[in-house]
């Protein structure tokens, strides 16, 4: 069964160069720019479409000129001069095309001459400066790479394949004495890890690296055999990246639109072959048969001089990409002292003697999708959530707690002991109180960012937390150990998934019941769970009734999101609990009684009739199992 055929344009983003003795070089920003229109009109992309009807894409691989002590070519030097020209005249025409943006590094010479090749990485490590500026600067970490020339060599190959899956440097089998030899090569559309000494050859390297050959230059000329391969290679149930390249400082729209008619001549020969345009990504993930990857979201917490990293997902890199900016606007890439603390938690310690002014972290997944998040010394816990713009979370995209900023902040200033204590959780102590015994273990379920610390910390309990809600836990892991909690006391765990073998003393479980759907399954759990106190604090009334609301103190667009606020029977809760073992006590809600005039709370016009339950085991569990 044939496979398809992906095209994949490269342009080398260089911005003008002057060369007087090339006439065919554009050698000023009004030259480039005339012809780079030309590519952003539909009559352009759309003269070929391909097989779906799919307009041409581009892949803007985009040079930054730094580093270099001459400009002989009079190139436009500077951090992000070359991308910041692009994406402010074209940026939404870029977006609307399906353009992507990659990155394209020319590693300045021992030299400093603005036009010689590079080819020591150990004279410099601008490639650092460039990286950590666009993280720092432009919020952007690329996950695409080629490298300038396609000179590569053991050491920057290794270096690239550190910190980005994709890289369109394979140019086989063309060889540039001097420069780099592809000749031994991978000379097929294929995607393949390169070896970590002979990045020419497939080994156990990470990144994948694709072919990609000169559309037209004075050494090479993309050749009908080149495409014919694709088209071949296709046909015989393999997918195919069909990619070349070229430069921004030609006007090179009549050279593409005749490399593209020859594409569509020559697919004209295998009928049951497509082929579609894609950008360089994307034509990975068609390769590979793979989706889109969900969005990235990278966090950054500081508290005195820890810092933790989060991901959603784990990094294709093995630690973030950190890097700093001091007082003396000094920028430096940071990789010593960062710990991996899991697949997607990092923490680091920053130096006393670090004048800094901002950090910033960059990373990318497997399949780059790319994030990176700032910080600065004013800034709290959870800044980058609750000063940027919500959008759908990546992996609970329907869950409310990913929208509602007000209730993180909550999480925030109580684990930091800024926000008094809860009534709720001052209650739920003070019924416990004269049940405590030293050492006795206690389990807060729901427990947010684990603020209840506070209130039995000095009762010597051995506290723990679970809550399903990522976000809270990790501020609770991040502020509370230097109020005495081991991060590890609190985990991000639902109820039903706490492991059978864990009994407790006692429970709590304050102001959560009512978000579960049924009473039965959560009250079950609670109950295996505890070998002596269960404190429930929840809306309980007469009868049952389900209520499922839009939950109006959403973020703006997260409004219509639903959920429980159900509010259960005294007696049939009584009744259940009775089943398994308990007596039970009801109590007022002394935050209901003495501000609410006996009345129940309304939040956002919604009336919580307010309760607690004391359930005291008085009979062995009828899951005998479960007790230890």
């Amino acid at each position: 069964m044939a496979s398809s055929v992906q095209i994949v344009f490269c342009m080398d983003t260089e911005g003008p160069c002057d060369d007087p003795n090339n006439a065919e070089l554009l050698a000023n920003w009004e030259l480039v720019d005339r012809a780079m229109d030309k590519l952003f009109t539909p009559e352009f992309r759309n003269k070929y479409p391909d097989t779906e009807g799919s307009n041409f894409k581009i892949g803007w691989f985009f040079l930054t000129w730094t580093g270099f002590k001459t400009n002989p070519r009079g190139r436009d030097m500077g951090y992000h001069k070359i991308r910041d020209h692009y994406i402010a005249r074209w940026g939404d025409t870029l977006n609307q095309y399906g353009d992507e943006q990659c990155w394209h590094y020319h590693h300045p010479p021992a030299s400093g001459i603005g036009n010689e090749w590079g080819l020591d990485w150990t004279i410099c490590q601008e490639f650092e400066q460039i990286i950590s500026r666009q993280i720092l600067e432009r919020d952007w970490f690329p996950t695409c790479y080629r490298a300038g020339g396609t000179i590569m060599d053991p050491i920057s190959s290794r270096w690239v394949d550190n910190w980005f899956p994709f890289d369109y440097s394979n140019r086989a089998p063309l060889s540039l004495p001097g420069l780099v030899d592809w000749s031994p090569g991978i000379a097929e559309w294929k995607v393949y890890h390169p070896d970590s000494e002979d990045f020419r050859q497939p080994g156990a390297g990470r990144r994948r690296m694709a072919r990609c050959l000169d559309l037209v230059t004075n050494v090479s000329v993309f050749a009908d055999d080149d495409i014919e391969a694709a088209f071949k290679q296709a046909q015989n149930g393999q997918t195919a990246i069909l990619s070349c390249f070229d430069h921004d400082y030609r006007d090179i729209a009549d050279r593409i639109h005749a490399f593209l008619e020859r594409v569509q001549h020559i697919a004209q020969k295998y009928p049951d072959v497509p082929w579609q345009y894609a950008g360089p990504v994307e034509a990975i993930y068609r390769y590979l048969s793979v989706n889109r990857p969900p969005r990235l979201d990278i966090e950054i917490y500081r508290t005195e001089n820890q810092v933790d990293i989060w991901s959603t997902a784990p990094l294709f890199q093995s630690i973030p990409w950190l890097t700093t900016r001091t007082l003396d606007n000094e920028i430096c890439h940071i990789e010593n002292g960062l710990l991996r603390r899991d697949a997607q938690h990092w923490t680091w310690e920053i130096p006393p003697d670090l004048n800094w002014v901002e950090i910033g972290v960059g990373g990318s997944t497997e399949l780059g999708a790319s994030a990176v998040a700032k910080l600065k010394p004013e800034h709290q816990v959870a800044h980058v959530f609750l000063h940027t713009k919500t959008d759908a979370h990546p992996i609970h995209p329907r869950s409310i707690w990913e929208y509602t900023k007000p209730y993180v902040k909550t999480c925030v200033d109580r684990a930091s002991n800024i926000d008094p204590t809860m009534d709720s959780i001052q209650q739920a102590f003070d019924l416990l109180q004269p049940h405590i015994e030293p050492n006795m273990s206690l389990l807060d379920v729901g427990c947010a960012s684990g603020q209840a610390w506070h209130a039995f910390k000095s009762s010597q309990v051995n506290y723990y937390g679970i809550d399903s809600f990522a976000r809270g836990i990790k501020i609770g892991q991040h502020i509370l150990p230097q109020h005495g909690l081991p991060a590890h006391h609190l985990r991000v765990l639902n109820l039903e998934d706490l492991p059978l073998e864990e009994i407790y003393d006692a429970i709590i479980c304050l102001s959560v019941f009512y978000y579960f759907p049924m009473y039965h399954r959560p009250l079950e759990l609670l109950s295996r769970a505890t070998n002596k106190w269960l404190v429930i604090r929840s809306s309980f009334a007469e009868k049952t009734e389900i209520r499922y609301f839009p939950d109006p103190l959403l973020e703006e667009g997260y409004q219509h999101t639903h959920t429980y606020l159900n509010i259960y029977s005294q007696s049939e809760v009584q009744d259940f609990l009775i089943s398994q073992g308990f007596r039970v006590t009801w109590i007022p809600d002394s935050r209901q009684t003495n501000r609410f005039q006996n009345k129940p709370e309304e939040v956002a016009q919604i009336p919580i009739p307010a309760q607690f339950l004391l359930a005291e085991r008085i009979a062995p569990s009828p899951h005998p199992k479960d007790i230890s």
